[in-house]
């Protein structure tokens, strides 16, 4: 071969080269951008008239949570009102999750995902049914989370790709942990009175002057009586802050056996008003609210034909007698 020839062949190489890393180059950037798109693309522009949520996990029952009017209820639970947030937070995940990476599509591999239809629980997703108005259902299954890092594993109901998104999808799966469980969230410095009174006929009787009066008074405390503490008595108030229920049922359900072991009546410094009483049905706890003035929806959020079951730290901060409040004698 001449020394014409070999350059020509050299330059036949090289653009050979030049021109597979081209398409090398034009692959990678067509996949990077499939990998960097929205995993829900096709219903990011519906994802807000969703109209119901199914959940079911491996070896659990099914929980079902549905729009009505503005707000959303679970059906099971009487039509409770579901918590807002837990719904906020997943749709949040949906819209933003991206697909990362393309995995396997061999159905086979789904089991070791935990992307599998049937199997073992490990082996299961956790399967999600979204309803919406006037476009199709939307069936997903949710698997294992990244080993690399904070994404999840996924694919869409009837089809074996499997994707790496950049999200993990936080879902509860039990009725309870869907219900909206605020019983009341009255700010301290708005509770101007609280009087407990109990079965026994002992009461105690909580009060301040103003708001600018930090620590509650004991209307029943004797001269030669004294607290453990200046603000002994503030705790018993401030369980109605931040206050949520550990389990709920209507009250019909119920159905109390014996006379409330305690009542008691709450007032504000704008004359609010709230009353309440307090049941023990075997060894639970239930809560029970009355009359209420003054107080908006997010100030006492519990219904008063349902009845809440309290944990035992909540029922031990509420059920305070003068005793408790005492300096302890040596």
């Amino acid at each position: 071969m001449g020394r014409k020839g070999l350059i020509a062949l050299i330059v036949i190489v090289l653009l050979c080269v030049l021109g597979y890393l081209a398409v090398q180059r034009g692959q990678q950037q067509s996949t990077a951008q499939i990998e960097s798109a929205p995993w829900l693309a096709a219903e990011q522009g519906y994802l807000n008239t969703l109209q119901a949520l199914e959940i079911e996990a491996p070896g659990q029952p099914s929980v079902l949570i549905e729009r009505r009017g503005d707000t959303w209820v679970v059906p099971a639970k009487a039509d409770y009102p579901a918590a807002p947030q837990a719904l906020a937070e997943l749709l949040r995940a949906l819209r933003e999750a991206r697909t990362q990476e393309a995995k396997t599509a061999n159905p086979q591999w789904h089991a070791r995902l935990g992307l599998a239809e049937e199997g073992a629980a490990d082996e299961q997703a956790l399967r999600l049914k979204l309803q919406f108005d006037g476009h199709p259902d939307l069936g997903l299954r949710l698997g294992n989370p990244s080993q690399q890092g904070s994404g999840q594993l996924v694919r869409r109901a009837g089809e074996d790709q499997v994707w790496l998104i950049d999200q993990q999808l936080q879902v509860p799966t039990r009725e309870l942990d869907w219900l909206d469980r605020r019983v009341s969230d009255i700010p301290f410095t708005r509770i101007a009175r609280l009087e407990l009174r109990y079965a026994d006929g002992e009461k105690l009787t909580l009060t301040r002057a103003d708001a600018q009066q930090y620590n509650f008074a004991v209307a029943e405390l004797r001269k030669e009586q004294k607290l453990s503490f200046e603000g002994a008595a503030n705790g018993v108030a401030l369980v109605f802050s931040n206050l949520q229920f550990a389990d709920a049922a209507p009250l019909a359900q119920i159905g109390f056996m014996q006379a409330p072991m305690l009542q008691f009546s709450l007032s504000g410094f704008a004359e609010e008003k709230l009353e309440g009483a307090l049941y023990k049905q075997g060894e639970q706890y239930w809560l029970v609210l009355g009359e209420r003035e003054g107080f908006n929806a997010a100030e006492v959020s519990a219904r008063s034909d349902w009845a809440y079951r309290l944990e035992p730290d909540q029922v031990q901060r509420l059920a305070k007698k003068l005793r408790d409040l005492l300096v302890k004698s040596p």
